[in-house]
């Protein structure tokens, strides 16, 4: 009987682990929003910029107003690398879900940025903004993007000219 005991300490515990999750309990809106994403194309003109060591897709909250609100904390989605030399790099958000996934909501400022500091770091100062998203047309102001529940955006299109870079978000170079 202690054996049989002692099985029944250690198995149950691994069942209730392992076991089936949440049997047939409905998704929760964490896990529902797990297929919530955007998608685009990138298309670089110009020369690529010597000895850059990365180049991202960066998605942030709420608005770049001042350096510090280039933090971690502000970041909603980083995407993986894009290879150096693209010209056009079609993404989704859905395939790629990055070093920092996306989840439903609504962002201020969807970026290209490169950096030519070898590790991946979140200082202001080691990155520069190549390419900005624009809702409508509209160079002036950064575009919204607003991702509801379940859904994948499309069409969230970024150009990075090299030649002719947008304006910088405060404390860059």
């Amino acid at each position: 009987m202690k054996i049989l005991c002692k099985y029944l300490l250690i198995i149950l515990p691994l069942i209730l682990i392992f076991g089936c999750d949440k049997g047939i309990a409905p998704a929760t809106a964490e896990e529902e929003n797990q297929s919530a994403g955007f998608s685009g194309r990138i298309i670089f003109t110009g020369n690529w910029p010597d000895s850059v060591n990365w180049t991202l897709l960066v998605v942030f909250k709420e608005p770049l107003i001042s350096p510090a609100s280039f933090n971690v904390l502000n970041v909603g989605y980083i995407g993986h690398p894009i290879p150096p030399h693209t010209s056009v790099y079609n993404y989704s958000t859905i395939i790629d879900t990055g070093f920092l996934p996306i989840t439903a909501g609504t962002y201020s400022y969807v970026a290209v940025a490169q950096s030519k500091n070898p590790n991946l770091t979140v200082n202001r100062n080691d990155w520069k903004v190549v390419g900005v998203y624009y809702a409508n047309n509209d160079t002036t102001t950064p575009g919204k993007l607003n991702i509801p529940l379940n859904t994948v955006v499309g069409n969230i299109n970024i150009e990075c000219n090299f030649n002719d870079p947008p304006p910088q978000p405060p404390g860059g170079n």
